[in-house]
């Protein structure tokens, strides 16, 4: 890039190289091995992956590139990951057990790509010039120090987490780095490497946010072209190579978008209609996300900030200029959209590595200045000092939620696929294809089959959701959380779901569910269904549809209340939460009692949960009494009609009892077996 003379760095003899090779390869090596066993340790397969696999499954049986059959719709922000996955699950291999072995595989050597990047950049001693033979033995032992930036990779708890998740996110890492690692090896050329595009259009397919490093890095690129050239920059800036370059990329480019285009309708996927959105809450809660980065993995900022000392450093200017340029551009784009919905930081992931080459490079400064100072035998061992106790921070202020984190998803996914099959044998008793709406739609999906069309509450693998979002201004204006805001509940209850599934069982959280309470069409046919598996102590709670028939027997006015309002679901869901809490279970009565003084005229639920919560207090006759009205309300309360059944035997009144059993057998047979 620039036209002056490459300064020449004193030549080792051979043996001195390959010995260097030797050790630093090997202990990359000794590394990945321990990253590798890290990660089988820490093995889970996030509930987002299942998504992909879902698609995955339906191309490779020949059913299309799609989430249920004969919709076509970009669920998916993972091409390239969803096409290699097909190869596999197209040879009858396990997708689940290969996902995991891809992103470990990336993992590792991303380990050894951070090491390469880092090695590129050298920070001479300042008396390099003067003194070069001790400034090449000073250099040899600052060259270890390449090494810091992997060795910190490996104790970061959110790398190891992506790392062995199923997902792409290492793929897309490795590949955003190889084209920085050719961008910077062409630094000193009169063009871009070409490889540089290459890789960086991999990226692109692997996920969207490639063609943000792209744009980054030729802004960075045009900025030091004009800083060095100024004359001839635009002669530089579009020669017959670099154009060839830009080419690699932007054609590719645009025959992907056509291809898209011609077979999904849209530009960009699903999921970025689906999820985009400027507003505080977003804004809020990209800060948040950032923040909590922040303190977790930069020391509060402090291995963020400390490299700024590098920008003294001519030599080194390049790098850390499209480093820093990089980090502050990717961060502020994370906080825009908001952040991520799933754990441990995975969207800062991408210029993790960047930061922790710009922290070792500080190191390699530091080291030198401390080598010039009269205690300078002490250098090396205080720069490994500061790496181990970095690492040794990671490890102990991160443990416990890494853990936590792979327990809560590994308890996701083995209910959601429990849910999952239960949903199967539903769909095989009915003979035909039957649909399923809900707002966690992984490994519910996948388990369930193609033969059950799944809309997904929150839009992401749903065109009408994620293209119309139908708000309601009573519910979205509240802050609850959850990230995903858009949400069409007519449009589903249009589609007439046999069921509906929360990840939260009966609770209506997410904006999507609570907006499902508002409908007439919900509180009209759908009502609280329970099944129970005595084998296996496992059990389901769904939203089921009555029949036209069974709607018609009930009598229906809606809302059929004068005092209705809209935030009566936002007082049932805080009324459970608060139900949760001794301590606030005199709340949480008054809260349910609010909630069906101002919901619909058949909305029970509220005295179920009261006359759980009496019977919890030992007064069994104010919990008759709840039980009782919840069924007059509603009489299809089947677990208000199972505490009558079960408190009038205890009374030995076999009368109201046998009325009881006769209700459950009639709704809801299956909480009996």
């Amino acid at each position: 890039m620039s036209k002056k003379p490459v300064k020449q760095n004193l030549q080792k003899p051979e043996s001195t190289k390959d010995s260097g090779k030797i050790f630093f390869y090997g202990f990359l090596t000794a590394l990945s091995v321990a990253l590798i066993l890290i990660c089988l340790e820490n093995k889970f397969v996030q509930d987002d992956a299942f998504i992909s696999f879902r698609y995955v499954q339906n191309f490779a049986e020949g059913k299309g590139l799609v989430f249920n059959i004969g919709e076509k719709v970009e669920g998916y922000t993972n091409l390239l990951w969803v096409l290699i996955l097909s190869v596999f699950a197209f040879l009858k291999m396990n997708i689940q057990t290969v996902s995991q072995f891809l992103s470990i595989v990336f993992g590792v050597m991303i380990l050894f790509i951070t090491y390469f990047i880092s090695n590129l950049i050298e920070i001479n001693s300042p008396d390099f010039n003067q003194k070069k033979s001790k400034a090449a033995a000073s250099g040899a032992d600052a060259n270890y120090f390449n090494l810091i930036p992997s060795v910190l990779l490996v104790f970061t708890a959110s790398f190891i987490f992506w790392t062995v998740s199923g997902m792409e996110t290492t793929m897309f890492i490795f590949f955003c780095l190889v084209g920085i690692y050719y961008y910077i090896k062409s630094k000193n050329s009169n063009s871009i490497d070409y490889r540089f595009s290459v890789f960086i259009f991999l990226a692109t397919l692997t996920r969207p946010e490639g063609m943000y490093f792209f744009g980054l890095i030729l802004i960075h690129y045009v900025f030091f072209n004009f800083k060095q050239r100024k004359s001839d920059f635009l002669k530089n800036l579009f020669s017959k190579e670099n154009i060839k370059t830009y080419l690699v990329y932007v054609i590719p480019l645009l025959l992907y978008f056509a291809v898209r285009y011609s077979y999904y309708g849209y530009m960009f996927p699903n999921t970025y209609y689906a999820k985009t959105g400027f507003s505080s809450a977003y804004l809020n809660s990209g800060i948040e996300y950032f923040t909590k980065f922040l303190t977790s993995y930069l020391i509060y900022g402090l291995i963020l900030i400390l490299p700024l000392y590098l920008f003294k450093n001519k030599d080194t200017l390049f790098e850390t200029s499209l480093f820093y340029f990089l980090i502050v551009c990717f961060i502020l784009y994370v906080i825009s959209v908001g952040g991520d919905v799933l754990k441990q930081g995975r969207f800062f992931l991408p210029v993790l590595p960047l930061i922790y080459i710009l922290f070792a490079k500080f190191l390699t400064q530091l080291y030198y200045i401390l080598k010039g100072k009269t205690a300078g035998g002490f250098a090396f061992p205080s720069i490994i000092v500061i790496t181990a106790v970095v690492c040794i921070f990671y490890y102990t202020s991160q443990k416990e939620n890494l853990e936590k984190d792979i327990q809560s998803e590994n308890g996701l996914v083995d209910k959601m696929k429990s849910a999952g099959i239960w949903f199967k044998s539903k769909q095989n008793e009915l003979g035909k294809p039957m649909t399923v709406a809900a707002t966690t739609i992984g490994a519910v999906s996948y388990f369930a089959g193609h033969e059950v069309n799944v809309i997904d509450l929150l839009g992401l693998t749903d065109e009408e959701i994620a293209h119309n979002p139908k708000l309601i201004p009573e519910i979205s204006e509240q802050s609850i959380g959850w990230k995903e805001r858009n949400y069409n509940a007519d449009y589903v209850m249009s589609r007439k779901p046999e069921y509906i599934y929360f990840s939260t069982g009966l609770k209506p959280s997410a904006y999507a569910e609570r907006a499902l309470f508002t409908t007439e069409d919900f509180n009209k046919y759908y009502y609280p269904y329970y099944s129970l598996d005595k084998n296996t102590g496992s059990s389901m709670e769904v939203f089921k549809r009555k029949s036209e028939d069974e709607a018609k027997d009930q009598s229906w006015d809606f809302p059929g209340n004068p005092n209705y309002k809209i935030t009566f679901v936002n007082m049932f869901n805080q009324a459970m939460n608060s139900s949760r809490s001794k301590s606030r279970i005199q709340i949480a009565l008054d809260e349910f009692r609010q909630s069906a003084e101002t919901g619909p005229k058949n909305f029970g639920m509220p005295y179920q949960y009261m006359g759980d919560i009496y019977l919890q207090l030992g007064n069994k006759d104010k919990a008759i009494e709840s039980y009782k009205k919840a069924v007059d309300i509603n009489d299809y309360s089947i677990l208000s009609h199972y505490q009558l059944y079960q408190l009038y035997s205890e009374l030995k009144d076999s009368a109201n009892a046998s009325a009881s059993l006769r209700k459950i057998q009639k709704y809801d047979p299956e909480i009996l077996k």
